[in-house]
């Protein structure tokens, strides 16, 4: 009788470890054992048979939650999504570009709304660089933007030009700053998003760029998906919205990296 009771709370203790995380996208070893009056050893037991099951990965200090991506959404699908928080963001960031300068705007829903609030500007002397043909129109209609396009495959699903002859058009290519979207940010596993392709050539944009800043919403916090772009330690500025989980505001806090909340 002893056992089955012990199994009973052991497997209801399992039940709101993956309520929290859920919620909340990362849980710590530390919180957990206080919350439940155990110790981290059996916290450790906890997430070890959690992860076997599947839906979270275990990292130095707790757990994330591991997003497994059966289907990128498309284009028009993301772009419905967080939009206010969206637009926030794209406003926040279109801030941080200086008359002069020279820009690279990655594809995607959220860099989309960088491209419209520096038309609001009326900006001087910028150079932008884009590999998104949805941005590229868009960025045509600004007075004082000289746009350059990069060629490459052009997946219909992002519109986002990628591959070899993409990368290739980067070479010799320099800028001040680089946006790039995402749809995961780990403090263990950096950034990254669905599609191998496109995180290759995101990950040469980085290493071309004098500073990086990365553009996302809140609900991309605590999700890995397939392809990596880069570490957090490669990244300069993160601009995200308010909505974000004061836990990850501590760990990047103690990070190298400047925080937007728009």
């Amino acid at each position: 009788m002893a056992r089955k009771r012990k199994r009973v709370l052991t497997e209801e203790r399992r039940r709101l470890i993956v309520e929290e995380l859920r919620e909340r996208g990362v849980v710590r070893t530390g919180d957990l054992a206080r919350r439940f009056s155990v110790s981290a050893m059996t916290i450790r037991s906890d997430l070890a048979a959690l992860e076997g099951r599947g839906g979270l990965v275990r990292v130095h200090g707790g757990a994330m939650l591991q997003e497994r991506v059966a289907r990128e959404p498309s284009y028009y699908e993301k772009a419905a999504q967080n939009l206010d928080e969206k637009r926030r963001i794209g406003r926040r960031a279109a801030t941080l570009i200086d008359d002069g300068m020279a820009v690279f705007i990655g594809n995607g829903t959220t860099t989309i709304e960088i491209v419209r609030a520096l038309a609001e500007r009326s900006p001087t002397g910028i150079k932008v660089f884009t590999n998104a043909l949805t941005h590229a129109g868009e960025l045509a209609r600004s007075p004082g933007v000289d746009v350059y396009v990069i060629g490459g495959y052009l997946r219909g699903v992002s519109f986002g030009m990628v591959g070899p002859l993409a990368r290739g058009a980067l070479q010799g290519v320099y800028f001040d700053l680089a946006f790039l979207g995402a749809n995961g940010v780990s403090v263990e596993r950096g950034i990254t998003i669905p599609s191998l392709e496109e995180a290759e050539t995101a990950a040469e944009i980085v290493r071309h760029a004098r500073k990086v800043a990365i553009v996302v919403d809140h609900t991309k916090f605590g999700v890995v998906t397939h392809g990596k772009i880069a570490d957090l330690a490669e990244v300069d500025v993160i601009i995200t919205d308010k909505g974000l989980d004061p836990r990850f505001r501590e760990e990047l806090e103690t990070m190298d990296v400047e925080l937007h909340c728009a």
